[in-house]
């Protein structure tokens, strides 16, 4: 019974998994299979919402606390979004429309499973069951070139990544003689750490960076960025990332709390590393996937600054700036889905004027734009001042005048995006196309995530806060 309860979410998305087989199998029109898939993920969405659970099964190695509610909110949301920038983008001539929902779905359960699992070899079987997933619906487009290439970069660097991440919980394993992360907290209050352990800590790092998109496991981001189809980049670049954050959380804010001194160094290096590499690569791209695939290499950066110190409101601030990019994010991914609709192109340059022809998709790429660099009053800007915070709190202002100079750099190219959009004349002789319904509603629904948290922000920052301080007491 208590399986049933606290794995009723993953026993869901299964079901779906298996309804959306049969829709496509029973069904020609592939918009169906798509709007059954958003229906089914908002039902489930508003289910854990108002049915938050607490408990843990099989000897803890998979429990439901606030951090995996907390996390699950964010994964749902961003591939219901994800699946009304697909609907009337993504084309799969010679395949069904439902492989690639159930591709999504699939990476969505290994991501629900990865953030509930306190015990390693569960926590891998989630990373593994979400990331093989993705390489699949990334190379979706069989008869895509780019699309071929980015499915293959990112299988060949996954795969090393996962040997890198297997082979360091495979030496914390040898030290300990366990797998499940309570007992190696209890190990790591003894005398003398093994330098195997502490060689298996720094693996288990560098492995959980190519989640992260990270120094220096982040050279995969621009290729798969845009090669793959811009909904899945968006998958990635927000779900995906919100997964390795919550299993870094459950690593160092938890099982290694006590080894700061080893693991806090090599965060504050990759975080000052991978800020300042995604900013200065950033500025000389002409193609806009692969600026934003930048922008999300540097936006892992400022949230590894939350990190600094292990404080409740370091980690706080990581939970609610993962919500603040995943709406943030999703938006202007959202209008390069729409706008290579219409043009079918990626390139910067031919932004130009678009204000003059769709001001909804100027005015969302505004936003979310100066919502990245951080900007007041949008979301963006109490995400980056709470993470600031909290590095502040652990007398780290070297780091926070490094993030906000980092901020200036990523302010800079945004501009030059937003000047092409409100200055340049337009570019091109296409005519003015309406967005689909579906496109407009994601840039809705993001706006107004966007503007509401960055003017309301008080009640998820006490959500966040409370489930961090039941991490700390645990």
């Amino acid at each position: 019974m208590d399986i049933l309860f606290l794995m009723s979410d993953e026993l869901i998305i299964t079901a779906i998994m298996i309804f959306i087989i049969f829709i496509d199998l029973l069904f020609k029109n592939k918009k169906l299979t798509g709007y059954f898939y958003i229906l089914l993920q908002v039902l489930l969405l508003i289910f854990i919402i108002f049915y938050k659970r607490q408990g843990a099964i099989f000897n803890n190695a998979f429990i439901y606390d606030g951090l995996t509610w907390f996390g699950k909110i964010i994964i749902i949301l961003g591939a219901i979004i994800t699946g009304f920038l697909s609907i009337d983008t993504v084309k799969v001539k010679d395949k069904r429309m439902g492989a690639y929902y159930v591709l999504l779905l699939s990476s969505t359960l290994g991501m629900m499973i990865l953030i509930s699992s306190k015990e390693l070899i569960t926590l891998y079987i989630g990373l593994e069951l979400a990331t093989i997933s993705l390489y699949a619906v990334t190379a979706i487009y069989k008869n895509d070139n780019f699309s071929l290439e980015a499915g293959i970069k990112y299988l060949i660097l996954g795969a090393l990544s996962s040997g890198i991440l297997l082979y360091g919980l495979s030496l914390i394993y040898g030290t300990t003689r366990t797998t499940y992360l309570e007992k190696i907290l209890y190990y790591t209050s003894l005398p003398g750490i093994s330098p195997v352990f502490i060689l298996g800590i720094i693996l288990v790092l560098i492995g959980v960076c190519f989640k992260l998109s990270a120094v220096p496991m982040h050279v995969w981001t621009p290729d798969v960025y845009q090669g793959a189809p811009t909904p899945v980049t968006a998958f990635i670049s927000t779900v995906s990332k919100t997964a390795g954050f919550i299993f870094l959380i459950r690593l160092f804010s938890y099982t290694f709390i006590k080894l700061d001194f080893i693991y806090l160094p090599l965060i504050l290096a990759i975080s000052v590393v991978t800020m300042t590499a995604g900013n200065l690569m950033a500025i000389p791209q002409k193609n806009i996937k692969r600026l934003l695939a930048y922008s999300t290499i540097s936006q892992a950066g400022y949230i590894l600054v939350g990190f600094a110190g292990m404080s409740v409101v370091g980690i706080s601030s990581v939970m609610f700036y993962l919500l603040v990019y995943t709406f943030t994010n999703l938006a202007a991914f959202a209008v390069v889905v729409g706008f290579s609709s219409i043009t079918n192109s990626d390139e910067i340059d031919d932004y130009s004027g678009l204000a003059q022809k769709e001001p909804l998709l100027a005015l969302a790429f505004l936003l979310a734009l100066l919502s990245l660099a951080g900007i007041p009053p949008l979301a963006g800007f109490v995400g980056k001042f709470y993470l600031f915070y909290a590095a502040m709190q652990k007398d780290f202002l070297w780091l926070v005048i490094l993030g906000a100079l980092n901020s200036v750099v990523s302010l800079y190219y945004y501009l030059l995006v937003l000047k092409r959009l409100y200055i340049f004349d337009l570019k091109g002789n296409y005519e003015k196309i309406k967005l689909p319904f579906s496109i407009k509603f994601a840039l809705i629904i993001t706006i107004l995530g966007i503007l509401l948290i960055g003017i309301l922000p008080t009640r998820i920052i006490d959500v966040s806060s409370i489930i961090s301080q039941d991490i700390f007491i645990k």
